[in-house]
Parts: structure tokens; C-alpha cells; sequence
């Protein structure tokens, strides 16, 4: 099996597993409503692990949380429309010295691809411990139930704290 998305959406709107031809087809015809790139991606059999990165020169990363879908994958259906779609462990009941490598690689990544203010990382941990960064959300959920903010609480930085440093980031960004 594998994935087939657009390029450019959130909240796996036109995800699609794929397994068989007849279903790439239709995954195809799907995602080339929401964009006109669309990827294919290995699947990969493993845990669901996010980071969530908050800064501009020099960011910080959270603990990290798991996802544990109750449906095939993280679907649009698993977030938001079946209430238990999804269960959700912050932080992630992980080794130190893999909670550090994650937080590591998810500063790296966020360093990469320029982001600035805040972004959520997410991996893929393989049986073998091998991490694969899956994605980088750089407008990732922001309510008091999202993951962003929640594995900032976990992390020691409360909602109201988290928002006035979202705040301060966006002024030195526009005073440069």
C-alpha cells in the first residue's frame, strides 16, 4: 500500500490509502480536485508521532505527542468528524533519548524549509526506531483541544503564555 495526496492541503482532505489499481484511480481523481500536484508517499507501518516547534532564529521544540487513529490512518474522517476517531497520548511514552532526537530533527526540519513563528513536525517511528519525517504543518490546529497547544502545555508553557510569545515572535518578525 501507499498514499496518494495533494500537494498543498491540510487535515488529509483528499488522502487516500491505496492498494489496489482500481483504488488509485479513484485516489487520483480525488486529490486532483483539491490541487494540481499531487504526491505519492510510501506507506510506512509505525507509530504516529508530532512535534510541535515555536520560534524564529532560534526555535524550541515541545514534547512530543502520538496519535493512535481507531480508523485505517489519521483521516479527515478521524479528526474531525468521528468523535473517536483518534486517541491521543501527551507526551508520547517514548525513551529520552528518542523524545531528544525527535525534538532535534524537528528543529532541523523547521530550520530547512525556512518556517518561522510556529509549525508542527510529524513522524513516522518504525518498528526498528527509524523516525521519517512525514510532514511539516506550518498552520497547525489552534484551539485549546489541538495538538500544537497541548504538547506546549505538556512541555511547561501554558495556552496564554504559548499566544503571547506567538504574538512577540510576529513583531520581531515584522520589525526585520
Amino acid at each position: 500500500p501507499f498514499f496518494v495526496k495533494p500537494a498543498n492541503m491540510g487535515s488529509s482532505v483528499g488522502v487516500h490509502k491505496v492498494k489496489t489499481e482500481i483504488e488509485l484511480k479513484s485516489a487520483l481523481d480525488d486529490a486532483f480536485k483539491y490541487d494540481r500536484k499531487v504526491l505519492a508517499e510510501q506507506y510506512i507501518c509505525g507509530r504516529e508521532i508530532e512535534v510541535a516547534v515555536l520560534g524564529n532564529d532560534e526555535p524550541v521544540a515541545s514534547l512530543p505527542g502520538e496519535v493512535k487513529p481507531t480508523h485505517e490512518f489519521y483521516s479527515f474522517e478521524s479528526k474531525y468528524i468521528d468523535a473517536n476517531g483518534a486517541h491521543f497520548s501527551i507526551p508520547a511514552p517514548l525513551e529520552k533519548n528518542l523524545t531528544e532526537r525527535l525534538q532535534k530533527m524537528a528543529i532541523q526540519a523547521f530550520k530547512t524549509v525556512g518556517c518561522e513563528g510556529l509549525a508542527r513536525v510529524d513522524f513516522f517511528l518504525d518498528g526498528n526506531e527509524q523516525i521519517y519525517v512525514n510532514e511539516i504543518n506550518t498552520m497547525p490546529g489552534f484551539t485549546r483541544i489541538s495538538m500544537y497547544p497541548k504538547m506546549f502545555e505538556a512541555s511547561g508553557i501554558s495556552y496564554s503564555e504559548l499566544v503571547d510569545r506567538l504574538i512577540q515572535l510576529a513583531l520581531e518578525r515584522a520589525s526585520r
